[in-house]
């Protein structure tokens, strides 16, 4: 019934004008002692408010009682909604108890917290494009959050910046790269995140431009995705939430962005149904190899699934060891299947750890999957050499396809 509540409300409708929808539900939740009286007045006013859009789109009214965010989670979830809008007045003043920053911890469904109705009314026109900031990281999140964009680009244009917050010294090891400073921009590392983070949207599908922007952390990601959205002049920042509640939304990033961005927000959370919209492409494939026969059978596998693509071949070698670098480099080139055209690229790495420089290597080159065959230690052997594909499980969220000895 507010003011924001009426921002709320212009947004919603242009949005489900704009998407198609069969129906808007217009709900408002009362306190759960509220008499019929209040209940009954409600309704009327929200039957009012609706009465100018009724013509353009459905329009049922809900009125409900109980605890305001639990409640309107739920019905959403009934309801089938793929998408809540709310009204979130001009920022919620670093208030964590906020209704904005409480629904966003308990519903499975997206949320637009309209804090400026105006570019989502002109988007729904078809006016112009909405402009989004989407931070984005190597979490499951961040890959729901970017199925949701392409999705809202299937609609209407929408233009997307890749905001990513880094660290020199996680991004260094990340690369394999040394470390110049922990506090002055690396171009060398933005140009690998940069490439990664316009690979993650590919194929970028719909209507809208799409760029990538580095923020050098030096603090809270939320604050640098916040300082990102305003050198931007994006119209609203969507972020995956990880639904964090009491202490811990201290250093949740959703939940810093909520309370304190003054743009519009979406919020992804982790179990959102989402569209998937598009396949990943497979282009560079590389194959990790101490060059014994069982570890050299995951090469074929690399070129099945890389066709048309590039195979990249790596064997890390101990600092010990003392065979010729050039020698490790002309028996990898020569792992080539008979009659496969496909480009091949050989490296041989020093190091003591072999899990790490694959994981490093693999991100380095930007490669899209890694094979590699495990000898399937157990027992004590396992539990004292480890096991090479456990470790770069652990070391890299690049996926993995591991060869299995026959039993």
């Amino acid at each position: 019934m507010s003011p924001g509540s009426a921002d709320a409300l212009a947004a919603a409708i242009a949005l489900a004008e704009r998407r198609g929808d069969k129906e808007l539900i217009l709900v408002h939740i009362a306190e759960a002692g509220d008499q019929a009286p209040v209940m009954n007045d409600a309704q009327k006013t929200l039957s009012e408010q609706s009465d100018e859009f009724v013509a353009r789109v459905p329009v049922r009214i809900e009125v409900r009682a109980g605890a305001t965010a639990e409640t309107l989670a739920d019905l959403a979830i009934a309801e089938g909604a793929d998408l809540i809008v709310v009204g979130a007045g001009p920022r919620a003043a670093g208030r964590l108890g906020s209704f904005a920053g409480h629904l966003v911890e308990v519903t499975a469904v997206p949320v637009l917290l309209v804090r400026d109705p105006g570019p989502w009314v002109e988007f729904g026109r078809g006016e112009r494009a909405v402009k989004v900031l989407v931070g984005v990281d190597d979490s499951a999140t961040g890959d729901v959050a970017l199925h949701w964009l392409k999705a809202m680009r299937q609609i209407g244009p929408v233009d997307v910046t890749l905001g990513a917050v880094y660290y020199p010294d996680e991004a260094c090891h990340k690369y394999g790269l040394k470390l110049q400073s922990h506090v002055e921009r690396d171009p060398e590392v933005e140009e690998l995140l940069t490439r990664d983070l316009l690979h993650r949207f590919e194929p970028a599908v719909g209507a809208g431009e799409v760029e990538a922007r580095m923020r050098l952390g030096l603090g809270r990601i939320g604050d640098h995705l916040i300082e990102l959205a305003q050198d931007t002049g994006v119209d609203a920042i969507v972020v995956g939430t990880r639904q964090r509640t009491g202490l811990g939304k201290l250093g949740s990033v959703s939940s810093v962005v909520v309370a304190n961005a003054p743009q519009s927000v979406i919020c992804i959370p982790p179990e959102a149904q989402v569209p998937i919209q598009t396949t990943p492409r497979i282009r560079r494939v590389l194959v990790a190899t101490d060059l014994t026969p069982f570890a050299n059978r995951a090469v074929p596998y690399a070129f099945s699934i890389a066709q048309g693509g590039e195979v990249h071949l790596l064997h890390v070698m101990s600092h010990e060891d003392d065979t010729s670098p050039q020698e490790l480099h002309a028996r990898l080139l020569a792992m080539r299947p008979t009659g496969v055209a496909t480009a091949l690229h050989a490296h041989v790495e020093r190091s003591d750890d072999t899990a790490e420089r694959i994981g490093q290597i693999s991100s380095r080159l930007g490669v899209d999957i890694i094979c590699i065959a495990s000898h399937n230690r157990s027992g004590l052997g396992r539990a004292l050499l480890g096991s090479v594909a456990d470790r770069l499980l652990r070391e890299t969220r690049i996926p993995v396809l591991i060869l299995r000895p026959a039993p």
